[in-house]
């Protein structure tokens, strides 16, 4: 179980330090759009912003749900190993 939650907290760890790749890429569509897009570029822009959307909700549960105020409420929670993994590392 330590390994995995090893695992959990490093795959989050790289998400949000490479996140800057995918917003990168959607702001260069926005401001230099090419006028032929091939089918590849389409779906690799969606699931950048795909990317982007579940960075927004992770840091969002990050700064207003799980915080330490609210410790208390998920310890009783089915996921609260996953739930601490991310969200409460130091504890």
């Amino acid at each position: 179980m330590r390994n995995l939650t090893t695992i959990i907290q490093s795959i989050d760890q790289i998400f949000a330090s490479f996140i800057f790749l995918p917003m990168c890429f959607i702001l260069y569509c926005r401001f230099f759009p090419s006028r032929e897009r091939n089918k590849r570029t389409c779906i690799f822009y969606r699931v950048c912003i795909i990317l982007v959307i579940l960075f927004l909700l992770r840091y969002f549960c990050d700064k207003f749900i799980f915080t330490a105020v609210n410790y208390p409420r998920f310890t009783d929670s089915g996921l609260f190993p996953l739930i601490q993994a991310i969200f409460y590392p130091e504890v």
